[in-house]
């Protein structure tokens, strides 16, 4: 499936700086300097994707009933579908918010969103058909998501990241309370439930999994998850039913009973829905999903009853509630849940039994940019959307973008003649998509899938023609040690995997030059740190086993970049430190751009540019480096990640969900 769309064009003010390390603020550059050097300009949002994160139900005061859906975007959306009529009835932006998992449908049928990125609290009333951004309620400095909330008649109660607090958010006296963070240690307050009979908070934290009750009058907080149940990552959803409480272990795909008064485990459930029912209206039961089946739950008998009905395969309930329909064949409730993130809601009529799965016509979203690379002709620029997916081709010289959207996250890539070899996520997968041919199910074809050998993200990628082989390097997540070196034989078409290869680290950047690999680590792997510092190091593609270490004169957490330039000199991001290696003379020049980085995976990017120089993006600061003297310009401040080049010697850029350009005033090809 392909969309073309055009790009806009309009031009922004450029900030540089002449001289290093000293960086301008927004605004302070001069237009005397701004016409030395060059300008920026957008060229717009590359990938539009449908995806719903989440969905929630509920009806008006006169029994319309409704599906809510949170989509994923730069910004994000509500979208508010009449479930009589399957059709979109509103869409409304969320401000200051890329993701929001936090949404509750109220007592008079409001429905409440908690946002991300900023933390915002968004409201939509269905009776009156308002649309209010409460604005940020995070207060603590290390909180910057909300990660679950309940609304109990006006009153938002949350729960954050990476702060793991709590808050209440009175909406009719704009109160705002914070009650700080829930357990010591716990960066993750992950679900929450309100009791009102207890005024009492219900937290599920992590990671590693707890579960905590927290009294409002007395402050007191009581952890009561058993330790059979404290290896899971967090505790998903909280739900009350009757007496009980229903906590969802993740990843466990544990439903774990207690008793609401003594804290005491009574039962466990094993599913695959995120979430279950409240108890049915018409009988004990409960509803949830596993193995793409609907199942109940006799809440009496404690039966789990497998009712034969099937989603689509592969998929699991997102969310389950019930609601009435106006329609001859949902008589009295109706089930209903959405089961994935293309919109497909299920619904199926308690009385009758009749089932049915819709998808729902949601509208896609810009989102965010994630990784970027251009060919050998700098003519096209080839960049990914983050979590969502989808690729976007930039022609650079017609100035028009092909989308294909169906593709996951990629976390690397790399052009090899008509070819594009793609490290995408989950699972480690290593794509190869034939550019001279139409996409399609058998293009890109799936080369490698490194899940089964504990890899979750592909996160470098290099060939080698002569040997007619590709080169991949893992982050893992699930297995033990560090990351796995791939070798796929495009003729053979098999692979070997080299488990471990550097021993707890993750292999994060790769560059083949002359007769061998460089390879750039990460400390990171397996959610753990490795003391060591971040590797350096080459091999032999014959002979994979074969390493050679290069000693650098610095301590790095990550070398996320290496590119080799027109004279054969080995060039680096380590950190915020810029580096050069000559294989031949064993010289090191080092520069440092900055001091402290983030710690995010894809801090920085470099590129020889076709006048000679380095140009990079390093934590949103764009750079020019000259290959002599490691003197370095900033060419831009802020919002600069990635970086690419055209024939012209113009440099591109990604902004949140938007490409932008930054053209020299004077021609760059020399």
């Amino acid at each position: 499936m392909k969309k073309r769309f055009f790009a806009l064009a309009m031009i922004f003010t450029l900030l540089f700086s002449l001289e290093q390390p000293k960086i301008m603020a927004e605004g302070q550059s001069t237009e005397v300097e701004q016409q030395v050097r060059g300008g920026s300009s957008i060229i717009g949002p590359q990938v539009f994707q449908v995806s719903a994160l989440t969905a929630a139900s509920g009806s008006d005061e006169m029994g319309h009933a409704y599906m809510y859906f949170i989509m994923h975007g730069t910004p994000s959306a509500l979208a508010v579908v009449d479930l009589n009529t399957n059709e979109l009835k509103k869409t409304y932006t969320l401000a200051n918010s890329t993701s929001a998992w936090g949404l509750d449908v109220d007592e008079d049928g409001t429905v409440w969103v908690g946002g991300t990125t900023d933390g915002n609290v968004y409201s939509y009333n269905p009776n009156t058909d308002e649309f209010f951004d409460h604005g940020n309620k995070l207060t603590l400095p290390k909180d910057t998501a909300i990660q679950d909330i309940d609304a109990v008649n006006g009153v938002v109660f949350g729960s954050t990241a990476y702060g793991g607090s709590v808050f209440k958010y009175d909406s009719m006296t704009e109160e705002l309370v914070n009650y700080g963070q829930v357990s010591y240690r716990k960066e993750f307050a992950k679900s929450l439930a309100y009791d009102q009979e207890s005024n009492s908070l219900f937290v599920g934290v992590g990671s590693k999994a707890d579960l905590v009750k927290y009294n409002l009058d007395t402050k007191q907080k009581t952890a009561f998850l058993p330790n059979e149940y404290q290896d899971d990552k967090y505790v998903r959803d909280i739900k009350f039913i009757d007496n009980e409480i229903f906590a969802r272990m993740e990843p466990s795909n544990r439903l774990v009973v207690f008793n609401k008064e003594t804290l005491e485990k009574t039962g466990e459930i094993e599913l695959n829905s995120r979430t279950i029912s409240q108890k049915s209206p018409s009988e004990d039961v409960l509803f949830y999903s596993k193995n793409s089946t609907l199942h109940k739950y006799d809440l009496n008998t404690k039966e789990e009853i497998n009712l034969g009905v099937s989603l689509l395969k592969g998929t699991e309930l997102l969310n389950i509630e019930f609601v009435q329909l106006n329609a001859e064949k949902y008589p009295g409730y109706t089930l209903v849940g959405l089961i994935d993130n293309d919109g497909n809601v299920f619904k199926y009529n308690l009385e009758t039994g009749h089932y049915e799965i819709t998808k729902m016509k949601l509208p896609a979203q810009p989102v965010t940019l994630y990784t970027m690379i251009q060919d050998e002709k700098r003519e096209n620029i080839f960049i990914n959307g983050y979590m969502s997916g989808g690729l976007a081709i930039y022609n650079t010289v017609k100035q028009q973008t092909e989308l294909y959207p169906n593709i996951s996250q990629i976390e690397s890539m790399t052009t090899a003649g008509n070819k594009l070899y793609i490290g995408a996520y989950p699972r480690a997968r290593v794509l190869e998509l034939d550019l001279s041919l139409p996409w399609s199910e058998t293009n890109p074809r799936e080369i490698m899938r490194l899940g089964q050998n504990g890899q979750e993200r592909s996160t470098a990628i290099a060939t080698v023609p002569n040997l007619n082989k590709v080169y991949v390097g893992t982050y893992p997540e699930t297995s033990t040690g560090g990351g796995a070196l791939a070798v796929y034989d495009l003729k053979e078409n098999k692979y070997d995997v080299y488990e471990n290869y550097i021993y707890n680290q993750s292999l994060v950047s790769f560059l083949s030059h002359d007769d061998s690999i460089y390879v750039g680590t990460s400390i990171h792997a397996n959610y753990n740190v490795n003391n060591r510092g971040a590797r350096f190091f080459r091999f032999d593609p014959k002979d994979p086993e074969r390493k050679e270490y290069i000693y650098l004169p610095l301590d790095a957490s990550m070398i996320t970049s290496l590119i080799s330039d027109k004279n054969g000199i080995i060039w680096g991001m380590a950190d915020g430190t810029l580096f050069s290696y000559d294989p031949k003379t064993k010289e090191i020049k080092t520069k440092q751009i900055l001091e402290l980085i983030s710690g995010r995976f894809r801090n920085a990017k470099i590129l020889e540019g076709i006048d000679g120089h380095i140009y990079g993006a390093v934590e949103g600061r764009l750079f020019e480096a000259d290959p002599k003297t490691l003197d370095i310009t900033i060419l831009k401040e802020v919002g600069a990640n990635e970086i690419a080049q055209d024939s012209n010697g113009d440099l591109y850029f990604r902004h949140e969900a938007t490409l932008w350009k930054y053209h020299f005033f004077q021609n760059k090809n020399k």
